[in-house]
């Protein structure tokens, strides 16, 4: 797609240049338009230019990630928030003063994007690694609104609680791991080291195997022989999905069959709707229209299959059709989330809905996941002490077979 540099004003008078791509300069001046800009020249971009363009604006692979980006936006509605300072003016002094080595390395790339007549939502954009598309698209909103201190805040609230929930799912599996290592530590113990040598007494006085003897040895046979033929299996299965993945068909109806997995899928979904949700809230709450607000709370679907039946709803709102009916319609949203969002319509209060909906999505997603954590934790723990249990039953057996082995002869 060709490049074009323009020369533009903003609902403000304030002139900024920059470069967008799109298929013409109606195009392009149409982009121009839904981006509050008044176009004052647009002219194409030559090929080497436009190369030279898109090896200076290659996304870095990384930007100090969710910690760096946490600690900028902080400093960002501090400034620009509480104190109404610019946010350009902000970046630069960010870029200057911060003691954060890497908010100040990010800042003065923001900065000089910006300076070059970038929208700050398309220079974050660069780092996908720090911000993801719920963070840029409520940055665009809030640029075009001119509410970013409104923004901030509900981005840094998005990671705070993002954080809560990655704590917690760690906290509530440490342990679980923490025993089934060493479970695995003292039945490779028992397997190398202390099986061999009772089998070779037992073989030496005469003693039969006991079952739990004949058990271990499955086990170890599974563990030397099937284990790197299970782990092959997985690593090919693993590839082939990955490039499957790749294709958009296959994306699709992984992402779909994913959705049918009991437990996951409903984790899945209620992530998804949870983000789209608070998303929305927020962009209707920013006074954005209802078709942009959509627009932008699509991209924020994870889901392939959900971002293209939410394509479908915007298509239906946007053809008349009322938004609890389309959720409805296109299996985005159930019963009793319909009727929140119907509701809300009535009342004109959607901002509300939205709100109560990505509040018991995010609910029922930390339920879930503390019911799927604690059987995942039980399964981890049983297994382990069946196995411990296996092997200490084996080695007491066998010794009790050796003592009386001993006193017969």
């Amino acid at each position: 797609m060709p490049d074009f540099k323009y020369r533009a004003t903003d609902e403000f008078g304030k002139i900024g240049e920059g470069t967008i791509s799109a298929p013409n300069k109606k195009a392009a001046a149409a982009i121009l338009s839904s981006m509050m800009l008044s176009p004052l020249s647009i002219n194409a971009v030559s090929d080497s230019e436009s190369q030279s363009r898109a090896a200076q604006e290659a996304p870095l692979q990384k930007a100090g990630g969710e910690k760096t980006a946490l600690a900028l936006v902080k400093k960002l509605q501090q400034l620009c928030g509480s104190g109404g300072m610019p946010v350009s003016d902000a970046l630069k002094a960010l870029s200057l003063r911060s003691l954060d080595p890497k908010v100040k390395k990010l800042s003065r790339e923001l900065y000089k994007d910006l300076s070059e007549g970038k929208t700050l939502a398309s220079a974050l954009q660069k780092y996908p690694d720090t911000f993801d598309a719920s963070m840029t698209h409520l940055v665009e909103a809030g640029e075009s609104t001119a509410n970013l201190g409104f923004v901030f805040s509900n981005i840094i609230e998005y990671i705070e609680e993002r954080k809560k929930l990655r704590a917690t799912i760690t906290s509530a599996l440490a342990y679980p791991i923490f025993l089934c290592l060493m479970a695995s530590g003292v039945v490779l113990l028992f397997l190398f080291f202390m099986l061999p040598k009772i089998k070779s007494m037992m073989a030496n006085m005469g003693a039969a195997e006991n079952i739990p003897i004949k058990m271990m040895n499955v086990i170890g046979d599974a563990l030397i022989v099937g284990a790197p033929v299970f782990m092959c299996a997985v690593a090919v299965a693993l590839i082939s999905l990955h490039f499957y993945r790749k294709t958009e068909s296959g994306l699709r109806s992984t992402d779909a069959a994913m959705l049918k997995i009991p437990s996951i899928g409903k984790i899945l979904l209620d992530s998804d709707i949870c983000r789209f949700s608070n998303l929305a809230s927020t962009l209707f709450a920013s006074g954005v229209n209802t078709t942009e607000t959509f627009r932008l709370a699509e991209k924020s679907l994870n889901n392939t299959e959900l971002r293209f039946r939410f394509r479908q709803f915007r298509t239906a709102v946007n053809d008349g059709a009322p938004i609890s009916a389309a959720l409805q319609r296109f299996g985005l949203l159930d019963a009793e989330d319909v009727d929140v969002v119907s509701v809300g319509e009535r009342t004109g209060s959607l901002v509300t809905a939205f709100g109560e909906l990505g509040a018991a999505h995010s609910e029922s997603l930390k339920r879930r996941i503390r019911i799927a954590t604690a059987a995942l934790g039980g399964f981890a723990l049983g297994f382990a002490f069946l196995l411990v249990f296996t092997f200490a039953t084996g080695i007491v057996l066998s010794i009790l077979g050796l003592s009386q082995s001993i006193i017969a002869k």
